[in-house]
């Protein structure tokens, strides 16, 4: 009887070993662009400091900066912050890729 008692806590401490902690999925992956919280950039010409402030409540990783009639990639990035702007350097929109 003893010797099944010892197997079996050998059995669970080894199984106790193999289980992976519990860690909470972050709320959205790092680096991945959102708009939800860019709703104060449109309207603002466009500076440094505005670019700057456009990547942090995006999350995006990069901002690109469009002008009219400047040729663009259409390439679909997640991590990218595209600032549209008019012919006053204003910034009329605001989106991901």
């Amino acid at each position: 009887m003893f010797r099944i008692l010892l197997m079996a806590g050998a059995m669970m401490s080894g199984l106790a070993a193999c289980t992976v902690p519990q860690q909470s999925a972050p709320s959205s992956p790092a680096g991945v662009c959102s708009t939800d919280r860019t709703s104060p950039i449109p309207g603002h010409h466009i500076s440094p400091e505005l670019e700057q402030r456009a990547q942090l409540l995006s999350g995006a990783s990069e901002v690109r900066v469009l002008r009219p009639g400047q040729v663009i990639t259409r390439e679909y990035r997640a991590d990218r912050l595209n600032l549209q702007l008019d012919s006053y350097d204003v910034v009329v929109r605001v989106h991901c890729g």
